[in-house]
């Protein structure tokens, strides 16, 4: 039996099989991620998590640990690293390895469907988890083949397990056939949107009691509306010019950043003191780029990556609308980060966008894909200061209505109860 604890101990799971797959493509390193580094919607569940309901640790799988356990000084929790199985690492260096190895593209799919089943079944992952035994299970979405062997090792041992939605669609589930018996299973899954849960009662046969609609948690503290004369200056840029602003991987086949500089480039012909801020990093920087020397070379501006409220706010207070073209998302944080600074914001209609975006109230929603209708709202809001004006106290209140921490928390706190035969929930 698991000794009392005054809270219970939450293990926190991200969708991304090893550490290697994702930040270092943007400059993490293991000991930033385990001590300072708090830049994903991940960051924000665990820190709430920590802050408001129990003791998170989050199990981060690596190729090569480099360190141990450690305590985030951002989110509070701990991080601790583990060594991913031996089949997966072997499967990581067949795969990535070689020097020709992009060629191999192709069998992608059976190579990420493999390893993303193999990452955890490691020695070391279930000795933590016999030394640890923790309370809950709370994963990045239901997406992949790790959400199927957790729920597994939950029910086996008895532990309510939690995913929520970030983004995926049944067509890229990893393991469908296993999905139709894993998803319905789960204590509880948290979806971004309406359309999701309607998804998932219908297609996956999941009990409504299961199921709960709850944003990504935003700090509406720190990232609250200022004077946009200081928001400007305390950012570096010319109060006098108007301010367009994207934040967000430079991941031009998922964020369409190619699209709004294009639309921006057209629309901005006889609005001349209009800029368009792109915050971000990614792999498509360099191209993205070329792009705007052709498009408007001096009414584009790539600041890079940008972390952290002190930073962010004043730029999202600076911006008449965020701007945010992608053709699949779950709940992009950046938008509640926006609109908690009383930003519009202006977005393709796909994932959990529409349940902050309200067409003429908060912003202005355009079909994914469609360049000619983004380029036609990107007019309407360069050309409409008062429509704009009106929008900004709008946008804060929706903003601490659906994702203000103490909202959050308490939705939060109804998903971690434990069903009777897994004895008491949070208090």
């Amino acid at each position: 039996m698991r000794a009392a604890r005054e809270r219970p101990l939450i293990a926190f799971f991200e969708y991304a099989d090893v550490f290697e797959d994702f930040y270092p493509h943007y400059g993490v390193n293991q000991l930033d991620f385990a001590t300072r580094w708090a830049d994903t919607g991940n960051h924000a569940w665990a820190s709430l998590l920590q802050r408001e309901i129990g003791d998170v640790l989050w199990y981060e799988f690596s190729l090569y640990p480099q360190v141990g356990e450690i305590r985030h000084q951002v989110t509070g929790c701990r991080v601790k690293f583990l060594l991913s199985s031996w089949l997966h690492r072997r499967l990581w260096k067949i795969f990535y390895g070689p020097r020709y190895s992009w060629s191999w593209r192709f069998a992608y799919p059976a190579y990420a469907a493999i390893a993303s089943y193999a990452a955890l079944f490691s020695l070391y992952f279930f000795r933590a988890l016999r030394q640890d035994r923790p309370d809950y299970f709370f994963i990045q979405d239901y997406a992949s083949g790790r959400f199927d062997i957790l729920l597994m090792v939950a029910r086996l041992l008895k532990i309510p397990m939690v995913a929520y939605h970030s983004g995926s669609r049944p067509e890229k589930y990893v393991g469908g056939f296993l999905k139709r018996w894993s998803i319905r299973r789960a204590h509880r899954l948290i979806a971004s949107n309406r359309a999701e849960i309607e998804m998932l009662a219908r297609r996956y046969q999941v009990p409504e009691r299961n199921l709960s609609l709850i944003l990504t948690p935003i700090d509406t503290d720190a990232f609250k509306p200022v004077d946009r004369t200081a928001a400007c200056r305390a950012a570096g840029l010319d109060p006098a010019r108007r301010y367009l602003i994207y934040v967000g991987r430079l991941d031009d086949r998922i964020k369409r950043v190619s699209a709004l500089i294009r639309s921006f480039a057209k629309a901005v012909v006889d609005q001349p003191d209009y800029r368009l801020l792109i915050v971000g990093a990614g792999a498509d920087r360099a191209k993205l780029e070329e792009l705007a020397k052709e498009a408007a070379p001096d009414q584009t501006a790539f600041l890079g990556w940008i972390k952290g409220a002190a930073a962010l706010a004043p730029l999202y207070n600076a911006a008449d609308c965020l701007v945010l073209p992608s053709l699949s998302e779950g709940f992009p944080t950046v938008i509640g980060e926006a609109m908690a600074c009383g930003t519009p914001v202006l977005a393709s209609s796909v994932g959990g966008v529409s349940e902050l975006v309200e067409e003429g109230r908060t912003g202005w929603l355009v079909a994914p894909g469609d360049e000619q209708e983004l380029g036609a709202a990107l007019h309407h809001v360069m050309t409409s200061p008062e429509v704009v004006s009106a929008m900004r106290p709008q946008a804060r209140s929706m903003a601490e209505k659906r994702v203000s921490p103490v909202v959050v928390a308490a939705a939060l706190k109804n998903c971690l109860v434990k069903n009777e035969s897994h004895g008491s929930k949070v208090r």
